[in-house]
C-alpha cells in the first residue's frame, strides 16, 4: 500500500485550509462546521511548535490565539452535543418527553446566545486575517527553522504519552468526573501527536490511534452525560415552566445509568490505553525510529522504474 508522507509544514497548511473552508458555515451556525473547525484549531496548536524552532514566542502567541478561537467554538459545540443528547432522550424516554422538550428548547436558546458571542469574537479577532497571516506570512518566516521537527515530534509524543498515562492512573477505576475528563483530554492530545507521527512517517501508530479513539470516545460520552447531570443540579428549582419533577428524576436515573455503563466500558479498555502509552514512550526514545521501512525502498523502486522507462523510450 502506498503511504502518503507529509511534513509538519504541509500538515499545518492543510489544517489552516480546513479551518478557513468552514468559517462561512460556522457563521451560519452549522453544527458540523463548528465541530470540524474546532478540531482544526486543536491540530493547528499541536503543529505550531514543530515548525517554529527558535521562534517559540511566535508559536506561543499563535497558539494562544487559536486556543481562544477553539474555546469559543467549543462552547457552541458543547451546547450542540447537549441538545442532541436531550433529543435522543426524548425518543428513548417517552414518559419524560414533555419535560425534555422544554429543557432542549432552553438549551437551544442558550446556544443562540453562544453563537452570537462566537460571531462577535471572530469579528473582534479578524479571524480571516489571522488565518491568512499563518498561511502566507508566518509559515514563510519559520520555514528556515523547520529542520529538526522529527526530534521535536519525538519529544512531544513522549510528553503526551507520559501525560496520558499519568492522567489515566490518577483517574483510578473509581469514577471521578473531573479526573475522567482530564484523562480524556490527555488521551486526545496524545492521539493528535501520534496522528502527526503517522502522517509525517516518523512512526506508524495506526493501531495505537485506533485504541486512543475508542477510549477518548467512551470518556467523551461519559462527559456529555455528566455535563447534562451537572446542568440539572445547577438549575434545580429553576426549570422551565411546565417541567415535571418526576420526569426529571426519571431522566436523571437513566443518564446516570448510561454514564456508569460507559465508564465501565472505558475501564475494560484502560489497560490497553496504558500499554499504548508505554509503547509510544519506548518507540520514540530510540535514537532512530523505523516507521515505514518500505518508504525508502518505494522511492528507490520508483526512481529505477523511471530510469528504465527513459531507456525504453530512447530505444524507439
Amino acid at each position: 500500500m502506498l503511504l502518503m508522507v507529509r511534513r509538519p509544514m504541509l500538515l499545518l497548511r492543510e489544517q489552516m485550509c480546513t479551518l478557513e473552508s468552514h468559517l462561512g458555515a460556522v457563521r451560519d451556525g452549522d453544527v458540523e462546521a463548528i465541530h470540524e473547525a474546532r478540531v482544526a484549531t486543536r491540530r493547528i496548536r499541536e503543529l505550531l511548535p514543530l515548525i517554529a524552532e527558535g521562534r517559540s514566542d511566535t508559536a506561543d502567541q499563535l497558539a494562544d490565539q487559536f486556543r481562544s478561537v477553539g474555546r469559543s467554538l467549543g462552547d457552541v459545540r458543547d451546547a450542540d452535543v447537549q441538545t442532541v443528547l436531550l433529543r435522543s432522550l426524548e425518543t428513548r424516554i417517552p414518559g419524560a418527553a414533555p419535560t425534555l422538550v422544554l429543557l432542549r428548547q432552553r438549551h437551544e436558546r442558550h446556544r443562540l446566545q453562544l453563537m452570537r458571542a462566537l460571531i462577535k469574537e471572530f469579528e473582534r479577532m479578524e479571524i480571516e486575517r489571522l488565518v491568512e497571516s499563518v498561511q502566507h506570512g508566518v509559515i514563510r518566516a519559520v520555514r528556515h527553522t523547520a529542520a529538526g521537527w522529527d526530534r521535536r515530534l519525538r519529544r512531544l509524543i513522549a510528553d503526551r504519552a507520559a501525560g496520558a498515562r499519568e492522567a489515566i492512573d490518577y483517574a483510578t477505576g473509581v469514577y471521578f468526573p473531573k479526573r475522567a475528563h482530564k484523562a480524556r483530554i490527555a488521551i486526545k492530545k496524545f492521539r493528535y501527536a501520534t496522528e502527526i507521527a503517522t502522517a509525517t512517517g516518523l512512526w506508524n501508530a495506526r493501531e495505537i490511534i485506533r485504541e486512543l479513539k475508542k477510549g477518548q470516545e467512551l470518556l467523551g460520552r461519559v462527559h456529555d452525560r455528566q455535563e447534562l447531570l451537572d446542568g440539572f443540579a445547577a438549575n434545580d428549582g429553576s426549570y422551565p415552566a411546565g417541567s415535571d419533577r418526576g420526569q426529571l428524576e426519571l431522566v436523571t436515573q437513566v443518564v446516570e445509568a448510561e454514564a456508569h455503563d460507559l465508564h465501565c466500558r472505558y475501564l475494560s479498555r484502560r489497560q490497553r490505553l496504558l500499554d499504548a502509552a508505554l509503547t509510544a514512550e519506548r518507540a520514540v526514545s530510540r535514537a532512530r525510529v523505523p516507521v515505514f521501512p518500505a518508504a525508502g525502498l518505494l522511492a528507490a523502486s520508483s526512481a529505477l522504474l523511471l530510469v528504465r522507462r527513459r531507456i525504453a523510450a530512447r530505444a524507439f
